[in-house]
């Protein structure tokens, strides 16, 4: 599939010209158009209702990306107006697909792309585009300079936008499964967002927690002994997923934690529906004595 792919989509980019990106974009609409369509069950109906949504999957979407990626990494100027075009205009699909020749551009001018992904990050719809985007189009820099571009992140985990700060905090939460000498640092800006109150922002920041023990267990261990019980009820939720959904065979690195979400049912402050939420932390604690 992806040579065939690749086939097509070289054809159509020997004639792209970025004063007329909207031939090539819907050339490149009409590849992924002819593939059979499957569930997006994942994504809410009000979502997908909110851009063209076709259900492409996504290894064919990765291919055409990939694809276009290979030439616009040499030509990054010349490339902007399709990728912008793509995630504006194109839909879900066109969002997958822009994500990642932007991942190659930006590793060529990250000073121009990661500016420019911050911005298209904004128009999100769903947490799909929101995490493809921080999965392939900012992670590649910041896992491949961390001490550069790792501190460029901290400004998108405070942003107005909730899809910025989840992007953000995607991306934070992935570094340490490949540098795992930096677990400390991304915990303590996964944190920062322990007391947000998007959802969409609380559910990124409980999976950032959790793949940051991929790098490290013990620094997910002492970040959350230092939470647990939290100051403010606002983390409750959060504190107790992290636990609740964490990886089966981390578990028993973390049963040292039960006396403290344990201690935590006995506060007197506790509202009913946050001690659901630690009764079940403590109930999957226990299943791992």
């Amino acid at each position: 599939m992806n040579k065939e792919i690749g086939k097509k989509v070289g054809l159509i980019l020997d004639s792209y010209e970025p004063s007329a990106p909207k031939d090539t974009a819907e050339a490149l609409r009409d590849i992924w158009s002819g593939y059979e369509a499957k569930s997006m069950g994942g994504i809410k109906a009000e979502e997908r209702a909110k851009q063209e949504t076709l259900g492409i999957p996504v290894p064919v979407l990765t291919a055409i990306g990939n694809e276009i990626g290979k030439a616009a990494r040499n030509r990054v100027d010349n490339f902007v107006p399709l990728v912008t075009l793509l995630w504006d205009d194109y839909g879900r699909e066109g969002r997958v697909v822009a994500v990642f020749p932007l991942g190659k551009m930006e590793l060529a001018n990250p000073k121009v792309i990661l500016p420019l992904t911050m911005e298209l990050c904004r128009s999100c719809h769903t947490w799909e585009d929101a995490d493809q985007l921080a999965m392939r189009s900012v992670e590649p820099i910041v896992r491949k300079e961390p001490d550069v571009w790792l501190p460029s992140i901290e400004p998108w985990l405070v942003d107005d936008n909730r899809w910025v700060r989840r992007a953000g905090v995607t991306v934070v939460g992935r570094l340490p499964m490949k540098q795992p000498a930096y677990t400390t640092e991304c915990l303590d800006l996964a944190g920062r967002l322990l007391l947000d109150d998007e959802e969409v922002v609380k559910k990124a920041t409980s999976f950032a927690i959790r793949l940051s023990a991929r790098g490290e267990i013990e620094p997910v261990k002492e970040f959350l002994a230092k939470r647990v019980p939290p100051a403010d009820p606002a983390a409750t939720w959060l504190l107790c997923d992290v636990i609740r959904s964490m990886s089966n065979s981390f578990m028993p690195e973390f049963t040292p934690l039960l006396p403290r979400y344990e201690q935590w049912l006995t506060s007197e402050t506790i509202s009913s529906r946050d001690r659901r939420s630690v009764e079940s932390a403590v109930k999957v604690l226990r299943k791992y004595l």
